[in-house]
């Protein structure tokens, strides 16, 4: 039973580290083949494009804001800032990962600094 996982890539007596040595070319090989597979599939396959769609259910241009979101908008500007406030422009940003994760980094650096006594 102790013979099924033993694999003499190099014999006992000669180099005993070359098995290691092996084992992490092995490694090596494997991890490259992962890695140009996985950018072979993603030069192959694009993400699609994302669609927005209205609440009625009709494909909003990327670059056109509802006229919904627009008027909740200039609500909530003419509710805070009052009637002399003026909304000149809004666009559409993307919504990454990244920029959500730098932006509560952000907050909890500020948080911390702020807890801080000036001295």
């Amino acid at each position: 039973m102790q013979n099924i996982l033993h694999l003499p890539l190099v014999a006992a007596t000669a180099f005993p580290w070359m098995n290691l040595v092996w084992v992490v070319v092995g490694i090596t090989a494997f991890l490259f083949a992962v890695a140009g597979v996985g950018r072979w599939l993603a030069a192959t396959h694009p993400d699609p494009e994302p669609r927005v769609r209205s609440a009625s259910g009709a494909p909003i241009p990327t670059n056109e804001l509802a006229p919904e979101i627009a008027a909740a908008i200039a609500a909530a500007v003419h509710v805070t800032f009052g009637a002399s406030a003026t909304v000149t422009s809004v666009s559409l940003q993307p919504v990454s990962v990244e920029n959500l994760m730098l932006t509560w980094s952000l907050e909890g650096r500020r948080q911390i600094y702020t807890s801080h006594k000036v001295r």
